[in-house]
């Protein structure tokens, strides 16, 4: 019950930004000749900021507030970019008891498991005046990685420092089945966590010093058969002297979600 009443305070606190890009209050699954694709926001659980603080007093708002909004403000973002492709579904559009039952169910349906990234993708805007979006791919680090054993007659310790996202795992074979009656989607896509970290890692904080935050972007898509499609975590960098939610938000969300849009149609 205090799961489904979390998720029903954060629909309906902002349900309006939504509204924005969704004037109708219909939902558009069921449209003709494009598929449709549903987005499943990330748990209030699954929201990790180390700048809550600054954020909290530049733009007089509670940190509930702030979770409530980057996650709106991503799920939009998504719908928007699979526009042009797909017939987006987001739960934002539909009355907010259901959601917060459909994600709840949801929920209690999947699971999470930590997953080695093989190789990070970060999205970068490469000029604030233009609609440049520029996407590179950060080289493959060394495995740091060290098995429990005895290594030249020592005992060693499981060490694993390799970076990693957060996997969405289905635990109810039933989940997708039941999802195709209700939305017949051709892809789902999980938002898993979001991340706000202090500071880059010291690569990219070397070559560009200002940029020394990060959003870091978990998600899993998953296809109509139950089939994971792509999965992973989107990286962003901002400056450390910027805590506009409404400003990180513009800038660095398009390219998230554009990027994960583009594991559908590359």
């Amino acid at each position: 019950m205090k799961k489904i009443i979390s998720l029903f305070a954060i629909l309906f606190a902002i349900a309006p930004i939504f509204a924005q890009n969704n004037t109708t209050g219909k939902t558009d699954v069921g449209l003709a000749n494009k598929q449709n694709v549903v987005i499943i926001p990330f748990e209030s659980k699954m929201y990790i900021s180390d700048i809550d603080k600054d954020l909290a007093q530049k733009n007089a708002m509670s940190y509930h507030e702030i979770k409530a909004k980057f996650r709106a403000a991503l799920d939009q973002n998504i719908y928007i970019k699979l526009k042009p492709y797909y017939n987006p579904f987001s739960f934002y559009t539909i009355e907010q008891q259901d959601a917060a039952k459909e994600l709840n169910y949801i929920s209690s349906s999947t699971g999470y498991k930590y997953t080695v990234i093989e190789q990070e993708e970060v999205v970068k805007k490469e000029n604030i005046g233009s609609k440049f979006i520029g996407k590179f791919k950060k080289k493959e680090k060394e495995p740091e990685y060290i098995e429990a054993g005895v290594q030249n007659g020592q005992i060693v310790s499981q060490v694993d420092n390799r970076d990693k996202y957060m996997n969405t795992v289905v635990s109810n074979p039933n989940l997708i089945a039941k999802l195709n009656e209700k939305y017949q989607a051709k892809y789902y896509i999980f938002i898993n966590q979001l991340d706000i970290k202090k500071g880059a890692d010291d690569m990219y904080a070397a070559a560009e010093e200002n940029y020394k935050r990060e959003i870091k972007v978990h998600y899993t898509i998953i296809d109509q058969h139950g089939k994971e499609v792509s999965s992973g975590a989107i990286k962003t960098r901002f400056s450390s002297s910027q805590n506009d939610v409404d400003k990180i938000i513009k800038v660095h969300f398009p390219l998230i979600a554009e990027t994960i849009v583009a594991k559908l149609i590359e």
